[in-house]
């Protein structure tokens, strides 16, 4: 999917007081249990060594410790940034690149970032209580689902990937040698959650709920109806259709498909009706008939309020 599809981050880091605590305890207790085994089974001059070397670790870990920041946030090319307080108030933006060593915990981010205008890998550790509950949930999908990193495997590594998932694929769907086409597929219960009105609107706690069962799904419903919020339109249900505008719709809802590997295209309009055909990984999908509704009929009813329905060709 396009970056630029993806609405901006703007999220406000809260001083934690917490995990430095608890990094300075456990020091300290490690430093205490080295200098104690090395008292009771070592001379002098090895444990008063090993204490210069623990105060001059912690001294270099005191001089090297990452700045406090204030601000994380995304703009819509993707181009992660890092502010402090006083920073942002004179637009003064830390622009970084995230790296694939980050990390996404249900109750933890680690953030590894370079600076963009060059420097050392540094490491943001960002607990829920250093964000607002809705602010963790957004940075959780986007850096789950929607991530560039700047480290990108090489050309082998692409190779074994690839091949390794040629043969995943190739083993969840076939026994020996013949395919099995009736296969049951898994696929996580969200029906009770979904409202079947394509024009609903999700309330946080409604995603909350969906992206503790699949978080896919939020983001996609998050991302289709914060565009179809952007662009809803006040043309009257019963005016005739704008084809472009529906049109335009679709392309933006193969963005948003084509983060997975989906994709659709539009086939035409039949009177109210408009017929789309989906591609890719969508083919077989069970949550193809999810993305239909949630995602490609709220935007192209956001366009165009006259059309009724959306159906796949097949």
């Amino acid at each position: 999917m396009s970056r630029s599809s993806a609405p901006p981050l703007r999220l406000g880091l809260k001083t934690d007081r917490i995990l430095p605590a608890l990094g300075v305890a456990g020091l300290l207790l490690l430093a205490a249990g080295v200098l104690a085994y090395a008292f009771r089974y070592s001379n002098l001059p090895v444990a008063l060594g090993l204490g210069a070397l623990a105060a001059v670790a912690g001294a270099w870990t005191r001089v090297q410790r990452a700045p406090h920041w204030d601000w994380l946030g995304c703009d819509a090319q993707g181009q992660w940034w890092l502010a402090t307080r006083a920073g942002l108030r004179h637009e003064e933006r830390v622009p970084i690149r995230v790296c694939s060593g980050s990390r996404v915990f249900f109750w933890l981010v680690v953030l590894v970032y370079r600076p963009a205008g060059g420097g050392g890998t540094q490491a943001l550790w960002l607990p829920w209580w250093r964000l607002a509950p809705d602010d963790f949930r957004r940075l959780r999908v986007r850096l789950r689902w929607g991530l560039v990193l700047e480290e990108k495997p090489r050309a082998l590594n692409r190779l074994r990937a690839g091949a390794s998932r040629a043969v995943a694929i190739l083993g969840a769907n076939t026994r020996f040698g013949e395919p099995r086409m009736n296969a049951p597929r898994e696929m996580p219960a969200v029906e009770h959650l979904l409202s079947d009105d394509p024009a609903h609107v999700y309330s946080e706690d409604e995603l909350d709920a969906i992206e503790a069962i699949d978080a896919e799904l939020a983001l996609r419903l998050d991302r289709a109806q914060t565009f179809a919020r952007h662009q809803a339109t006040e043309v009257p249900v019963d005016d005739p259709i704008d084809e472009a505008a529906v049109r335009q719709a679709v392309e933006e809802a193969r963005r948003i498909l084509m983060q997975d590997g989906g994709d659709i295209e539009y086939i035409g309009l039949e009177g109210r009706t408009v017929q789309v055909r989906l591609k890719g990984a969508c083919v077989g999908c069970p949550r193809s008939a999810l993305d239909l509704r949630n995602v490609v009929e709220r935007l192209v009813r956001s366009r165009a309020p006259g059309v009724e329905r959306v159906a796949n060709t097949f």
